[in-house]
């Protein structure tokens, strides 16, 4: 059995999925797009404390620690030996937990239309972002435990 799960693995997946969030957010990407799916006009982001924010990235931080945790679980309890199967795997349960949660609270936001703009745009912008955090924490954990 290949040991995925190890302090340090986890620390640089947790690391990685992090900074795919802040990459996937940034101006660069996806912000735009994200504060029009909020209804936030452009420059208009609400003021938050030195401390909120060093909560909320620590609460990220640990959440995307938890991913990794779970991704490393999983693969080390399947034996799982190549990175395409590790990938598949999970970006299949992602897809299968986290895309049909995230489409599930789409269609009950309390918009006038379940199906609007806004909705669809949180719903894409977050998908596309989770998809490809675990599909990177997955690919790091698997190379930095596979030799």
């Amino acid at each position: 059995m290949i040991p995925f799960f190890t302090p340090l693995t986890i620390s640089i997946a947790t690391i990685a999925g992090f900074s795919v969030g802040f990459l996937w957010y940034s101006p660069f990407l996806f912000r735009k797009m994200w504060m029009r799916g909020q209804g936030i006009a452009e420059g208009k982001l609400p003021k938050r404390t030195m401390y909120e924010s060093a909560l909320i990235q620590m609460y990220s931080f640990v959440a995307h620690g938890a991913i990794a945790s779970v991704i490393a679980i999983m693969l080390e309890l399947l034996s799982i030996t190549s990175l395409m199967v590790a990938v598949a795997l999970s970006l299949l349960l992602a897809f299968g937990l986290v895309v049909t949660t995230r489409f599930i609270d789409m269609i009950y936001a309390p918009r006038e239309k379940y199906y609007d703009a806004q909705s669809q745009i949180i719903f894409l912008v977050g998908s596309g972002y989770y998809l490809t955090s675990i599909a990177v924490m997955t690919v790091v954990i698997f190379m930095c435990t596979v030799r």
